[in-house]
């Protein structure tokens, strides 16, 4: 006789009644999803979870009495035992994003955004989506995180000069926008050295998610642009939209991003990939790679480039990781030279860069 697979328990939580029809209907089409209740704003949320410790919340974020970045930090600090994967579901508008990105801060583990605004009747073009995320956000290892605290110092009004010699190629995925602002809030004003981070996410996520760690450091930090050089303390975030390429100046020190058209990699190289691989072409020894939490393998290839070109490796320590694919892919590869926790990972970068 088969053995009877153990169904994901969701919790739906929307303020319409409307919306947790829909996303209810929506997963109960999986065999392995169960819905086992419902909520109507941030505070029945917090008692629902507790009481019915779900493996999966399906969270909204503009709610009347509590809104869901509220409501995560609250269920994480009071579940016990194996806390909820969250899954945001929340409009695709300037406030929805900000709110996602301040709830993936408080624990969340990933976001879907609705497709039409907050009542979103055509549910059904993010089915295979929300699906894939739920089931995930089950496996995921959840943490609560503490808020992020907005820098008292100003901007640094003399960042260093010229070209940058030594490149940082930070990769994450799911799970990964709060670890990467951790890090970016580790390192000094002066720091020597400049840092490309390849976040997956969304094009208009991206933005918003760049405007936030501007916020949240000492540096201007912004999207790379075509035909960009790369200079010392530049803190550059991947376009949701193109995949990044650096070429090197001929008789010079200077390195140039280029953006390219995201369809399928001749090569088969996705994102995270392909932006390690060039900067390990352009920068050889003085690249230094960093995979974060997320699924799959993106990052792989890259290492592995870097590695032979002399650069630096990093793998986040799994057990750190919201999902620990990537990093694991890595290091089972033997391609990181050093396994380490978000913040000894600020330490090293610093480390490396500050040397001659």
């Amino acid at each position: 006789m088969l053995k009877k697979l153990k169904k994901i328990r969701v919790l739906v939580v929307d303020d319409s009644f409307f919306m947790r029809n829909l996303v209810t209907d929506l997963l109960s089409k999986d065999r392995q999803v169960e819905v086992v209740g419902t909520a109507k704003n941030g505070v029945e949320a917090v008692g629902e979870a507790v009481r019915l410790k779900p493996d999966v919340i399906t969270m909204d974020f503009n709610m009347p009495r509590m809104n869901g970045a509220q409501a995560v930090a609250e269920i994480l600090s009071n579940c016990q035992k194996k806390l909820p994967g969250v899954v945001m579901f929340s409009a695709y508008t300037t406030a929805g994003a900000e709110a996602t990105l301040e709830s993936l801060r408080a624990g969340a583990v990933d976001f879907v955004a609705k497709p039409s605004g907050e009542l979103s009747l055509d549910i059904d073009k993010v089915e295979d989506e929300l699906l894939s995320k739920v089931h995930a956000a089950a496996r995921a290892v959840v943490r609560p995180r503490s808020p992020s605290q907005i820098p008292k110092s100003s901007k640094h009004p003399e960042p260093p000069n010229g070209p940058a010699e030594r490149l940082v190629v930070i990769g994450a995925s799911t799970g990964g926008p709060p670890i990467v602002e951790d890090i970016l809030m580790d390192l000094p004003v002066n720091f020597p050295g400049a840092v490309l981070v390849v976040q997956h996410m969304p094009e208009y996520f991206i933005k918003k998610f760049s405007k936030r760690l501007n916020k949240l450091t000492p540096f201007t930090i912004k999207e790379a642009t075509d035909g960009e050089m790369i200079d010392k303390g530049d803190i550059l975030i991947a376009p949701g939209n193109r995949f990044i390429d650096i070429s090197r100046q001929a008789k010079s020190k200077q390195r140039e991003i280029k953006l390219v058209s995201n369809n399928q990699d001749q090569r088969g190289l996705t994102s995270i990939d392909r932006a390690m691989t060039s900067a390990a072409k352009s920068y050889g020894a003085d690249t230094i790679g960093v995979v974060l939490t997320g699924m799959g393998e993106d990052g792989l290839l890259g290492m592995k480039a870097i590695e032979k070109a002399g650069g630096y490796t990093i793998a986040q320590d799994p057990a750190s990781a919201v999902v620990a694919s990537m990093p694991v892919s890595v290091i089972k590869e033997r391609l990181a030279q050093e396994t380490l926790a978000p913040r000894g990972i600020a330490a090293r970068i610093i480390e490396l860069c500050e040397k001659e």
